[in-house]
């Protein structure tokens, strides 16, 4: 596999089930009741606090993904699409699988996944015992791991950061019609709705796939005589 475009969704532990100790330090900074629940509210943010809902692998030269998700409530099965394989697992199965496809990749593409997908990954890696097979935060200047918001940011020199959404809108990337945000996931999985939560993961990783393949084109200087990368 020559390259690995990934996106996961995230899903935090409820309130009630953090250990007193925790939710304490957690609240430490946090002075009115807003800012006390906007810190319950947003507990799908940090590893610490969260578990993965789910990942969707893509390989742009197959044109084929893998998407694999939580199911906890059971009852669900794999279903095989066209170009696509839903797979309800454990969080840990999901990891499992996640390593054995990067460690195959020789280039892993993201968007926003140094500062969000990669240490989620590595933190509920070591909370299930699982071992990474390649390093997922190597220099941010190698080719290695292409971070589409590093590689849009021109690496800090442009300021503002903007969404995914944002980018494909910019770029004439065109995404199916989104019935799914990602402020939706946290109540879509209390109510069991997984394969939506894995049908929007997909999107985004295709979407990440799509603006991989415009950036290395027409924005990322190859030099001369230089082809660009071809997705």
């Amino acid at each position: 596999m020559e390259r690995l475009v990934f996106d996961v969704e995230t899903v935090g532990t409820t309130w009630e089930s953090l250990d007193p100790a925790v939710q304490e330090s957690l609240l430490r900074s946090a002075d009115t009741d807003e800012e006390r629940q906007e810190v319950r509210d947003s507990l799908g943010l940090f590893p610490v606090t969260a578990q993965i809902a789910c990942i969707a692998l893509y390989s742009p030269e197959q044109d084929h993904a893998a998407v694999y998700f939580q199911g906890p409530n059971g009852g669900m099965e794999t279903v095989r699409e066209e170009k696509v394989v839903f797979v309800p697992c454990t969080e840990k199965e999901l990891l499992i699988h996640f390593w054995e496809a990067a460690g195959r990749a020789k280039q892993i593409i993201t968007f926003n996944g140094r500062g969000f997908d990669c240490p989620f990954l590595l933190v509920r890696s070591a909370a299930n015992r699982v071992r990474p097979t390649i390093d997922l935060m190597p220099n941010r200047y190698s080719n290695q791991h292409v971070d589409l918001m590093d590689q849009f940011t021109w690496f800090g020199a442009l300021r503002r950061r903007f969404s995914l959404e944002v980018w494909c809108n910019a770029l004439g990337v065109e995404q199916p019609k989104r019935e799914v945000h990602g402020s939706d996931v946290a109540a879509l999985y209390a109510a069991g709705e997984y394969m939506k939560i894995a049908r929007y993961c997909l999107g985004d990783a295709k979407a990440t796939a799509q603006l991989f393949d415009l950036w290395s084109k027409y924005m990322r200087y190859a030099g001369p005589g230089q082809e660009p990368a071809q997705s």
